[in-house]
């Protein structure tokens, strides 16, 4: 099934509608939290800034964050990039593609149940952000993933 095959570059994000949806939630809760500093007499109008820029930079660190975050499927190999730091696995660093159960799948709704991870050579596991059965067909996706690292590895050795 030729049809079925990953095509490169792919990129595997969260939706749009849903960093919208984060970006309401994270302004209120901080408009909450800053609501008694402003109201409070007490405190000095330096750190009523002070505070006020933490919690705001702290609001766009997380929004963009989100947003960002995500798993890109290239030619050179995968590249992670979560809310502040990006990793690049070259395909000759990945032994496999697979899925483990997601620890954390109890603690509410709308965790997944699987994740899926890079393998690496040396043993140690990357996660791939939105590579899980919330976002994508997992099992579809880690056969189209391996699949690609094997024709990959193949072109480089």
């Amino acid at each position: 099934m030729s049809d079925d095959r990953l095509r490169v570059p792919h990129e595997y994000r969260v939706a749009t509608t849903r960093v919208g949806g984060l970006a309401l939630t994270v302004l209120l809760l901080s408009f909450g939290a800053l609501l008694p500093l402003w109201n409070d007499q007490e405190f000095a109008p330096s750190t009523r800034a002070i505070g006020s820029l933490l919690v705001i930079g702290f609001c766009v660190l997380v929004i963009v964050g989100a947003a960002r975050a995500g798993t890109l499927i290239t030619a050179q190999g995968v590249t992670v990039r979560g809310m502040v730091r990006r990793r690049r696995l070259a395909w000759a660093e990945i032994a496999r593609f697979g899925t483990a159960p997601n620890p954390n799948a109890h603690m509410g709704r709308g965790a997944p149940a699987f994740l899926t991870y890079a393998f690496r050579a040396d043993g140690r596991k990357v996660h791939l952000p939105y590579v899980d059965d919330k976002h994508v067909l997992v099992d579809r996706e880690v056969e189209r993933l391996n699949t690609l690292l094997a024709e990959r590895r193949g072109d480089a050795g």
